[in-house]
């Protein structure tokens, strides 16, 4: 990586350790032109003007590979990035540093980490968790839907995490899902509401979702799990109500509202990623979660719920 403080920062998000019984290892590199000898960046545009046919000649090459034109607001979408299952080798290409999508810090080679889990049959899926003990809620749903909310009330009230944002799940006869980044993202009055006004005395900076993004083992020591048992599916919905409630959910149900946050935001490796979802939505009981306003209130039926096997 050309840059020392961007390697640290990566360094510090990047967390867990999936248990494997081969001996390969993944080598991931981001890197501008200039670093491997080649300043001219024209070449990106070309890659760019491919379009569809990158990731066409990326396959007959043996690679995986995808590059992220421009969105409508002159915004890059995701860097020119090539992973080869071969070798665990996954680059990670841009014209500057700088030209990184906004995301891509609060989630280190995410789309690298997708495709090498994938190869070994596992699933990278956009999720919240809460752990008590050895069983883990999945939370899934689009965003706004409360998974960063209910994540943060529950590590608030003594529960642990897996993470808050990307998760790697397994497909073992009892699912497991497993730690990758060291991040949660709240809104300032989420935070707020739940570590208090003390902890925003200072200013901090918002991302580009205008959240801010705090390391969870700074305000709660040991919150982080490395992995857990993965024992229910679960669709929050801010609901407002005195008490949070649970109700059973048809799995296709929860697929419905779930399977583009789930699986779709991963480009590449999309087709087994619709079969995993789908196996992973029959085989794991599947609710709906009506959250109630006090965010203690909501760590403590999660609680229970884990504990308990249910409501």
């Amino acid at each position: 990586m050309p840059s020392a403080v961007l390697a640290d920062l990566y360094a510090r998000r990047l967390g867990g350790a999936i248990t494997n019984t081969g001996t390969d290892h993944l080598h991931f590199h981001l890197g501008e032109p200039s670093w491997a000898g080649s300043p001219d960046a024209a070449a990106f545009a070309y890659y760019q003007s491919l379009g569809p046919d990158f990731e066409r000649l990326a396959g007959e090459a043996g690679l995986i590979g995808v590059v992220g034109r421009r969105d409508a607001s002159n915004n890059p979408t995701e860097p020119c990035t090539l992973f080869n299952p071969r070798t665990g080798v996954g680059v990670q290409w841009v014209t500057a540093l700088a030209h990184l999508p906004p995301w891509d810090a609060g989630s280190p080679f995410r789309l690298l980490i997708h495709w090498a889990t994938a190869q070994r049959g596992m699933r990278m899926m956009h999720a919240g968790t809460l752990v008590s003990g050895r069983r883990a809620m999945l939370l899934v749903g689009q965003g706004g839907s409360g998974k960063s909310g209910t994540t943060l009330a529950g590590i608030a009230s003594g529960l642990q995490t897996v993470g808050d944002d990307y998760v790697v799940v397994t497909a073992d006869a009892r699912p497991r899902v497993h730690r990758v980044h060291q991040l949660l993202k709240q809104d300032p009055a989420g935070i707020k509401r739940v570590l208090g006004p003390r902890e925003l005395e200072e200013p901090s900076a918002l991302n580009w979702q205008g959240k801010v993004e705090i390391d969870p083992e700074l305000h709660f020591k040991g919150c982080m799990a490395e992995s857990a048992d993965v024992a229910a599916l679960v669709l929050p919905r801010i609901a407002h109500a005195d008490q949070t409630t649970f109700e059973p959910i048809r799995p296709q149900d929860l697929f419905a509202h779930a399977a583009a946050s789930m699986w779709q935001q991963l480009p590449g490796a999309q087709k087994s990623g619709f079969v995993f979802a789908t196996a992973l939505t029959r085989r794991v009981p599947t609710w709906r979660m009506n959250l109630s306003s006090d965010p203690f209130e909501i760590g403590s039926a999660v609680r229970r719920f884990l504990d308990n096997g249910g409501p």
